[in-house]
Parts: structure tokens; sequence; C-alpha cells
């Protein structure tokens, strides 16, 4: 006992600094969930409510500038930096801190896994330091973003409530458990859409665990007390999970008349990815059916082979991945391993069939970090089932091999999450130059900081504290339309500009209502747009 606390103690420290030297090496927001989540927690701290002074979509309809903010994504991510907002309100590493705090503790939840599921504390060991070194996820887990909290609070819903169904005993600790595992997929739903997943995996196991074993006879005989035990870990579980929720829910229904947005799901019927960003676009069922079956179904297909390379890449670390299939074989009577294929299974499916378009471009990424624990764990179990399987052929040392592959597994994670981090930080230093020095143009002409159109809205109010909207995906007439309706005077487009704005952007085409006032260098092209007279 006393050395599963030392390792403990000592993976927890030394995630600490990893994770705190990771996030002093990263100034600003690099792109923009991270900055919409920045952005969010600033305007808390602010005193400004859960609102957005930005217009990043058009999928609500937002009717003014600002106006009800977190009806795409949720909240809990700004709620969470808020306070280090107020303490700091100048200081990205500060902001930073709740999240680092939170992903320090993620590779502890690895190793509590690995030691309950294997027995080894070796196996323990290996597994918290694959997450601590994660690969494509190193360079996120500080950034205020939805990467730390939906790992935390995800994977432990799924271990705790996998635990408590098969190891604990009836009584009042057990359903305190459960109720914890209804607070926990609470705060995983708080913190991204398909947090929902995770209350879609443990609330049917709390219902059907109970009847696993049964033989008729035994169902017949036991009915009332098996449909007990089924009922209530799902009541308290649910209890839990509207503790956290029905705050928000009651929230959307007073200022949006739901519970939840319908912008969220507009989603499923994408063409591309950029239709988020269209305006007055149809997006529903009828418009989706109108698209064709054929390029429904190739949509779907290239979803399927990017989530499945995204997945090889970035929660197996390319080389897991033979190692996976093995280590869930063995893990397959574990119950809380059970819970976490589910939901990833459930996961992956949902970012494929549903969201499409979303799902490759990081939606899948960001929910697969809830089954990182897992993942890892079967990946050093898959491990142990190879040596076992090679060990009896060649003689090897068991314990000498564990040692040596174990390490060579750790080395692995360690290069390829310097390399990803290497990929991301440099870019993400440089993000957005030209928002702030185009935000200190407009002082200097002495605007009174009218609504600028930018590629990344959160990003450009977070430099500059200037209100913007989205250059929506379109021509020069969408633009205009956006530009009269919300009152913008700016648009700044850079290469990442709509392909409807590609001849404005170039030079070949000019538009009687927009003047270009700025070239920033090969980065951005600023224009005036002029206002209609009135009548």
């Amino acid at each position: 006992m006393m050395r599963k606390h030392r390792d403990l103690i000592g993976l927890f420290l030394l995630a600490l600094i990893v994770r705190f030297g990771a996030a002093a090496l990263i100034g600003q927001p690099g792109y923009m969930d991270a900055a919409y989540y920045a952005a969010g927690a600033q305007r808390l701290a602010q005193g400004g409510g859960l609102t957005e002074p930005f217009i990043w979509n058009y999928l609500d309809d937002p009717a003014a500038i600002p106006h009800v903010g977190f009806v795409y994504w949720m909240p809990l991510a700004s709620v969470l930096g808020a306070p280090w907002a107020a303490l700091f309100p100048d200081s990205f590493f500060m902001l930073q801190a709740p999240f680092t705090l939170l992903s320090a503790v993620l590779p502890l939840v690895s190793y509590t896994l690995a030691l309950w599921a294997t027995q080894r504390r070796g196996a323990a060991r290996v597994a918290g330091l694959l997450t601590l070194f994660s690969g494509f996820f190193f360079p996120y887990w500080t950034l205020p973003e939805t990467f730390a909290p939906f790992a935390l609070f995800g994977s432990a819903a799924l271990l705790l409530a996998g635990y408590a169904l098969a190891e604990m005993e009836l009584g009042a600790q057990r359903r305190l458990a459960f109720l914890l595992v209804g607070l926990l997929a609470g705060l995983a739903h708080l913190t991204r859409a398909d947090g929902v997943l995770v209350l879609g995996v443990v609330l049917p196991a709390a219902l059907l665990y109970p009847f696993r074993k049964a033989t008729r006879f035994q169902r017949g005989q036991a009915r009332g007390l098996r449909l007990r035990d089924a009922i209530w870990p799902a009541v308290l579980i649910v209890l839990g999970y509207l503790v956290v929720m029905g705050p928000w829910f009651i929230r959307n229904v007073a200022l949006i008349g739901a519970p939840l947005s319908p912008a969220g799901t507009q989603t499923l019927w994408l063409r591309t990815y950029d239709d988020i960003f269209c305006y007055g676009c149809e997006l529903s069922f009828e418009s989706y059916l109108a698209w064709g079956w054929p390029n429904i179904f190739r949509s779907k297909l290239w979803a399927l082979g990017m989530n499945l390379q995204r997945f090889l890449a970035e929660d197996c670390l390319v080389f897991l991945l033979p190692l996976l299939p093995v280590g869930i074989y063995r893990l397959r009577r574990k119950l809380p391993v059970v819970l976490g294929v589910a939901f990833l299974l459930l996961a992956f499916l949902a970012h494929t069939l549903a969201f499409t378009f979303p799902g490759p471009r990081g939606g899948f990424f960001h929910a697969s970090a809830a089954a990182l624990p897992i993942v890892m764990v079967a990946g050093v179990e898959g491990l142990e089932g190879f040596l076992g399987w090679l060990g009896r052929r060649r003689r090897w040392n068991r314990e000498q091999a564990r040692r040596v592959f174990g390490g060579a597994m750790v080395v692995m994670a360690l290069v390829l999450s310097v390399y990803a981090a290497a990929g991301k930080l440099g870019a993400w230093r440089q993000a957005n130059d030209a928002y702030e020095e185009m935000g200190r143009w407009l002082v200097q002409q002495n605007e009174q900081f009218p609504a600028v159109a930018v590629a990344n809205p959160p990003a450009f109010w977070v430099r500059t504290g200037i209100p913007a909207v989205v250059v929506p995906n379109g021509g020069q007439l969408d633009l205009l339309t956006v530009a009269d309706r919300y009152g913008v005077r700016y648009v700044l487009l850079d290469p990442n500009r709509p392909a409807g704005l590609a001849q404005l952007y170039n030079g070949t085409e000019v538009h009687p209502r927009l003047t270009l006032l700025l070239s920033l260098d090969d980065r951005a092209r600023v224009y005036r747009i002029v206002s209609v007279p009135a009548e």
C-alpha cells in the first residue's frame, strides 16, 4: 500500500512538472476552440455572464452582439477558467492552471485502473506514464479547453461505474458511488455536448448488469431483488446527473425555450464542414436527402476512414494498435474496461455516422480523451500477452522483458509527444498576430470599435477586445448581408478565407462596397465596408 501511495505521489508530481512546463511554452490560444473558452472565461471574469461578444456561427440565428452564449458548445471549461481570469487577467499561463491540475490527475486514473485490473505495479507505472506522455494529445492538455476536464470526468465516471457494479457490496458506500457516477457524467456533459454519451453508457449498464448471470429460474425466484438492484443505481445516477445538468437545462429553457439548443443538431445535416459557418443556409433532413444518397454514402466512408486514421495515430500512439485487441480480450471480464470500450465505440459511431463532418475535424479526437486511460491500460496488458506468447518460445526472463519493452513504450510515447508539441507550439505562438495588428490600427483611427468580420471571432475578441463575427461561408453577397445585419464595418481576410471570397482576396474581383485598406504582408487583407445610404 505504501508503495502504491509513493507511486501515485511521484507520478502526480512528475505530471505537474511536465504539464506546467508545457503550459509555460504556450502564450496564447492558438485555435478557435481554445480561444472560445478563454474568451468565455474572460467574459465571466469581467461580469458579462454567459454571453458572447462575438458570433462564430449562425446556426442559432443570433439577434445581435452580444448574445446568449454556449448554445452550441458547453460552458464548463470557461467556468473553470473564470476565477483564474479574474485573479490574473493578463496571464494566459495562469488561465491554464485549472486544466493543468486536472490533466495531472489523469495519469493517476490510468495507474489505478491498471493496478486493479492487472495486479502488477510495473504495468500501472507504464500505463500512467503513457497517459502523461500521450502523443498527439500532449500539447492540448493544459489549454483552457475541454480535453482535460472531459478526459478526467468521463473516464472517472466510466471506471467508477464499472467498479461499483462489479466489485462493491450493497450498502451506503455503493449508493454514494452511483451518485458520484451521476455527478461525473453530468460534469462530462456540461463540458462537451457529446458528454451525454457517458450517461448513455453508465445508465444502461446499471440497469442491465444485475441480470447478467441470472438463470431463468433465478430470474423468476429473485425478480424483485434484481429489479431493485437495477433501479436504485439508475435512480442515483440520474439524480447525480441532474444535480449538475438540471440548472443548465432550466437556464436554457428560460433563455432559448428548450433544455438544449437545436443548433448543435443542425450539424447532422452538413454537406461540408464549412457549412457550419454559412449564413441563412437550410440545414435540415430534407436538404440532406436532396444532396443524394451517393454523396451521403461517400461522406460516411470518408468519415470512417479519417476517424480510423485518427484513432490509430492519436489514441493508439501508432505502436499500441496491435497490442490493443489483445489487451481488451485479456481484460474482457473487467467491467470498467468493458464500459470504456463501449463508450469509445459509441463515440466513434456518433462522430462517423451522425456528426460526419465535425467528427473527423476534431470531434472524435476530443471525445475519445475520456477513453484514453482504458486504451493505455489495454495496450500495456496487450504487451503482457505478447511477452507471454513470445517468452514461451524464447525462454525470456519475463520480468526483465517487461521492464525493457515497457520502458521502450514510454520512450516512444515521449518522443511522439515532443514531436506533436514541436509541430503545434510554434504555430500557436504566431497564430492571429494579424488580429492584434488590426486592433492597434483601429485604435489609431479613433474608431468606436465597430464589429469586424474575421475567420476566428473568439480569438479576435481575446486579442483586441473588439466584437467580431465570423466571415460567412459564401460569397460577397453573404458577407455584405451579415455586415448589414450586425453592423460590421471591417473585414479581415486571411489565406483561410471561404472559396467564394477567393477572387476578392486575390484582387481579381472588386465590389463597390468593399474597399481594400491594408495588406498585412501575406497574412491578411483588411477591407472597409461602405454603408448603404439610408433611403
